[in-house]
């Protein structure tokens, strides 16, 4: 990561990931970035049913996504959810706004939560960003994450994801638990997981050869 990035971390550097992976991000998700202006009850209820519809890989949609926009509230931190991605990144805000109970109930957030999200990326970046490349030919596109979310659980997917990335931890010769661990990830970490995707060749686009406009960086005006 390049020095005097604003964060505060050396090496996990969300805002870094943004302009590099911005442009991408914003087109397959363009869902989230058209509702990112409104308030984070109504973006959390897009991002469910974006995450749900991610994971489903084309299969038959579920009827598990939020009916309503549940109230989010918080201690301190911007209200609406442009200003939340500028500051924190969407990569910490998506596991904010889904890990601590189901998108169907009122949320409150508070500056540790963000802190704690932020140190676990920390900790999956440190494990995982100089991982060699794995030749695994074929990895579980079924998993208790997938699982989770189509049963309506947002909150218990992320438990998941957490609980594979000590899997991954503990097994870095499973290279298949690994890809589908990062498959995984970018279901709710886009930046993040397209980056660690991409060294692993799994992602086609390449950061560096792209345009440096403005429009491109997953800049929201």
């Amino acid at each position: 990561m390049s020095k005097g990035t604003p964060y505060i971390s050396p090496d996990y550097n969300p805002h870094a990931l943004q302009r590099d992976w911005g442009f991408l991000v914003s087109a397959e998700r363009h869902e989230l970035f058209e509702v990112m202006h409104k308030s984070l009850g109504t973006f959390r209820a897009v991002l469910c049913g974006s995450v749900l519809q991610h994971a489903a890989e084309g299969s038959e949609s579920s009827d598990a996504m939020p009916g309503h926009s549940a109230k989010v509230t918080s201690e301190g931190i911007a209200q609406e959810g442009k200003q939340l991605y500028r500051e924190i990144g969407l990569d910490i805000m998506t596991l904010a706004l889904l890990a601590d109970v189901p998108a169907h109930r009122p949320l409150h957030l508070t500056q540790n939560s963000l802190i704690g999200h932020w140190r676990w990326l920390r900790d999956v970046w440190r494990e995982t960003q100089s991982r060699p490349k794995y030749d695994a030919t074929a990895c579980q596109t079924r998993n208790a994450v997938s699982d989770a979310l189509q049963n309506g659980k947002n909150n218990l997917a992320v438990a998941e994801l957490r609980k594979m990335f000590k899997e991954v931890q503990h097994a870095p010769e499973n290279d298949g638990l690994y890809i589908s661990f990062l498959n995984s990830l970018s279901l709710f970490c886009p930046f993040i997981g397209t980056e660690l995707l991409w060294r692993q060749e799994r992602i086609d686009h390449d950061p560096l050869g792209r345009s440096g406009t403005k429009d491109k960086e997953g800049l929201i005006e």
